[in-house]
């Protein structure tokens, strides 16, 4: 995987292993059991990083920063005469070097959800009517989040496991497509966050700990938060302080069913929540408030550089197929910087954000 810190200007460029992504719920509307124990839902909005939060405090996180195994730095920016403290993956680019690069070993787990009783699975490993021509995996394992890619933006350039988890009937609901095996899974977030927590702990003999960045891969699966109609979650990324340090992990949903439309499809999520982990891989860093803008519709205070501009992708050509990663919020966006430190004088990747973001309460 090569997210590069450098497409949000946070951090020194760094290359992962293979990798993440999160999400938010969205109304949707129950109906009466389908003949698999399912219930069947509709979708409604999918969203990022809502139902499950890290479990390390700010606090937790400037005492324990180096409990991360894998490089990262610590730093504070002035808004306002208020200072704000911020731990970013990668090395500090404000810090001149002879090899500004990082390599952070990241691990792609994809995940075959079993739902108890209805004979159905979805295997990211495996293709499928909703993509005859490679299996999810394949897609990822070729894609731009995992493979060096030359990025440009605006004409400048840039740079260039596996686990079976099964889950009750009464923890899943259907939301019916027309390929593949006949749904889209989604699963109650709070029993599936509970298994991967204990997954990683065994996944100790094949390298994963907090020095890694775990990333664990579903096809066509998402999470909803509470009841089946408060969906659809298309992926998070989230961090817990067991013994032995800080672990940071993610779960996303690569999408071919064609539920959520052209702007979730394939490695969107996978997309979003990647630079999110790497811009603020605790959960907590802290910005000025900040809102009204993507999926957000009140006010944030947080460095989630995917969340203000959901819904904002574009194209990449790669290996025969087009991939349709998200546009990033810059880090000068959030932190009222001008002119902007972000590639271009832009406030975001592709340059729909113009100005720093507005005060929001």
């Amino acid at each position: 995987m090569s997210p590069r810190c450098t497409r949000t200007l946070v951090a020194g460029a760094v290359t992962l292993g293979i990798g993440l992504f999160a999400a938010l719920p969205s109304a949707m509307s129950a109906s009466a059991a389908t003949t698999t124990g399912m219930p069947t839902i509709k979708a409604h909005h999918a969203l990022y990083d809502v139902g499950v939060h890290s479990d390390v405090t700010r606090a937790e996180a400037a005492s324990a920063t180096a409990s991360f195994g894998f490089t990262h730095y610590t730093a504070s920016v002035k808004v306002g005469g208020k200072s704000y403290t911020y731990t970013i993956a990668g090395k500090n680019p404000a810090v001149k070097t002879s090899n500004p690069a990082s390599t952070i070993t990241a691990e792609l787990i994809p995940v075959i959800i079993k739902v108890s009783g209805t004979g159905l699975s979805w295997d990211p490993t495996k293709k499928d009517s909703c993509d005859s021509g490679a299996s999810a995996l394949s897609r990822v394992q070729n894609s731009p989040i995992v493979k060096s890619t030359s990025f440009s933006f605006g004409g400048t350039k840039i740079g260039t496991v596996q686990a079976t988890i099964s889950v009750p009937t009464s923890q899943a609901a259907g939301i019916p497509i027309s390929c593949g095996n006949g749904n889209v899974v989604a699963v109650n977030i709070k029993y599936l966050d509970a298994k991967l927590r204990k997954v990683l702990p065994s996944l100790k003999s094949q390298g994963v700990n907090s020095s890694t960045f775990p990333f664990f891969l579903v096809h066509n699966a998402v999470e909803y938060v509470g009841t089946a109609s408060n969906c659809c979650v298309l992926g998070y990324h989230s961090a817990f302080n067991p013994s032995g340090g800080v672990q940071t992990y993610g779960i996303g949903d690569y999408d071919n069913s064609g539920t959520f439309g052209a702007a979730f499809q394939d490695v969107t999520a996978m997309s979003h929540e990647v630079a999110e982990w790497q811009n603020d891989p605790s959960g907590v860093n802290p910005t000025p408030a900040w809102g009204h803008t993507g999926q957000v519709t009140n006010c944030q205070k947080n460095l989630e550089v995917g969340d203000p501009l959901t819904g904002n992708v574009y194209n990449v050509n790669l290996n025969g197929f087009t991939y349709h990663p998200q546009e990033l919020a810059f880090f000068s966006w959030f932190y009222h910087q001008t002119p902007s430190l972000g590639v271009n004088g832009w406030y975001s990747d592709q340059g729909t954000f113009k100005t720093p973001a507005k005060a929001c309460s």
